[in-house]
């Protein structure tokens, strides 16, 4: 409802209290003087009209100039009747201007006051009474600044009303917006609660084959696709063949690494999603066609040698967004870490590798790790660095929760071992810019849990020059000397020319 509909209702009310203080305030004069025809003659129709315009809905400019002008003959005529210019009435006049500056712009708003002051000039001359200028020289600019104040107030209502309108239309606008990502959040807090359960029941699962189909079940919950199926790659044949589905029995052939598009996900490591193969011209998407797949998302499961790749089918056409696609990389990578896993455990056992006192690596397995990726590291010209820490040489030192502290602020793939009251740590891809860092947090985190100030050497590749993990090891131990001596008992071997 605009301003010139609230105030059409509020006039009614107002027009009421108006009556009715004139028929009060008509009793404290001295009825000889008034004219008593005049007065209530216009009061009756101004009851009449107002009793209507209740019951009227609807609201018009016609209507809005019929009001201003019943009000207008009512007061004047009261005016009149009760003294002409000594009349206290001609305050009325400025509810009729006031109410005019909400139902007009401003030009008929000066109008109707210049109307106004010329009908109360009119009434003072027709009176006979004696007319003081300085109640005129009041009271018409008086009218002329009513209009002029009301039309200012009404005008910034207006404009508020209308930037509230525009706010109101945007919230409108925005409400299914927001609504749509409210629910998307919802389903996306209900992907990750998932993707923990999934990680649960598939630490849970007794064998491989188990957790596999745990995780394609969970694929065709939350997608809904006709069928999902895995792939891993068989060293012994050579090919990436199936090792789980879900859904619909469909066959797929074994692929190379490579070859079709299985085998150029598993190659090049990215996922490639298709809401429609039927519009693709590529050989790669052939065997897809045949099968009848319109839609799908594969995703490759890569982590360290393992190759294999995830795939999700329909059979219709489907607008696949970037969050499906991350739901299913996320499955993959869960995935990929649990067939990780399963493999370093084999490997583990098999070669023996934990130091049974700290649960570390055994010192052996480390040094040929060491070499291997130094090897690596100056084929792929790629930093590395070789940690050497002592805590003193306290032999109730509790090496095994020391080792435990190390390792849990080292990456993934860095490596721990210990030998001799020595630890050795191996972190992969980072050089002397970051070492001090790792370092670092190392020394803070032995410092804060155990109380004791640890000795550390530090030996980097490329910055440190060596032909071999043996040199490496020597820098880290000439480094790991001189850091005994100095006060922050930490030294990197290429900042001292080692």
């Amino acid at each position: 409802m605009d301003l010139s509909k609230r105030m059409f209702a509020i006039a009614n009310k107002i027009r009421w209290l108006m009556i009715v203080l004139s028929i009060l305030t008509l009793q404290l004069f001295d009825r000889e003087k008034i004219v008593t025809l005049p007065v209530y003659i216009p009061l009756f129709i101004l009851i009449i009209y107002n009793i209507s315009s209740y019951f009227h809905k609807g609201i018009s400019f016609k209507i809005c100039y019929a009001e201003s002008a019943l009000d207008t003959f009512f007061i004047s005529s009261l005016i009149f009747s009760t003294g002409g210019i000594e009349s206290p009435f001609y305050l009325f006049y400025l509810l009729i201007i006031m109410f005019g500056a909400c139902y007009y712009k401003v030009l008929p708003t000066f109008l109707l006051s210049f109307g106004i002051s010329i009908i109360y000039l009119s009434i003072c001359f027709l009176s006979g009474e004696p007319i003081a200028t300085s109640h005129l020289m009041v009271r018409i600019p008086l009218f002329i600044a009513t209009a002029g104040m009301c039309s200012f107030l009404v005008a910034e209502t207006k404009i508020a009303e209308e930037e509230l309108e525009d706010q109101r239309q945007k919230a409108k606008i925005l409400q299914p917006k927001i609504q749509t990502t409210l629910c998307n959040i919802n389903e996306e807090s209900d992907r990750i609660k998932e993707l923990y359960n999934i990680s649960l029941k598939i630490e849970g699962a007794s064998s491989e084959a188990e957790w596999l189909v745990f995780a394609l079940d969970y694929v065709i919950h939350f997608l809904h696709p006709d069928f999902a199926m895995i792939f891993l790659f068989n060293p012994g044949s050579g090919k990436l063949e199936t090792k789980a589905t879900k859904g619909e029995d469909i066959k797929f052939p074994s692929f190379r690494i490579g070859e079709g598009l299985i085998g150029q996900v598993a190659k090049e490591g990215g996922a490639i999603v298709v809401g429609d193969t039927y519009i693709k011209t590529e050989p790669m998407y052939s065997f897809l066609k045949d099968a009848k797949v319109v839609s799908f998302i594969a995703v490759p499961l890569f982590l360290e040698g393992i190759n294999g790749v995830l795939f999700c089918g329909w059979r219709v056409k489907r607008r696949l967004e970037e969050r499906d696609k991350i739901f299913v990389e996320m499955i993959g990578k869960i995935i990929s870490l649990r067939i990780k896993n399963e493999r370093l455990d084999e490997e583990i056992t098999r070669i023996s590798i934990c130091d049974k006192s700290t649960a570390l690596f055994a010192y052996s397995f480390f040094e040929g790790k060491l070499k291997e990726e130094l090897a690596r590291s100056m084929r792929l010209f790629r930093p590395i660095s070789l940690i050497i820490l002592r805590a003193g040489k306290d032999l109730s030192l509790d090496t095994q929760r020391l080792g435990l502290i190390i390792n849990s602020q080292t990456r993934a793939d860095d490596m721990v071992t210990y030998q001799n009251n020595t630890f050795f740590i191996l972190a992969l891809r980072t050089g002397e810019d970051r070492i001090r860092i790792l370092t670092n947090r190392i020394r803070e985190e032995i410092e804060k849990k155990m109380g004791i100030k640890p000795t550390i050497g530090i030996a980097c590749y490329p910055d440190s020059i060596v032909e071999s993990h043996n040199e490496l090891i020597k820098k880290a131990y000439a480094a790991l000397a001189l850091a005994e001596r100095k006060v922050e008992r930490m030294v990197i071997a290429s900042e001292c020319g080692i």
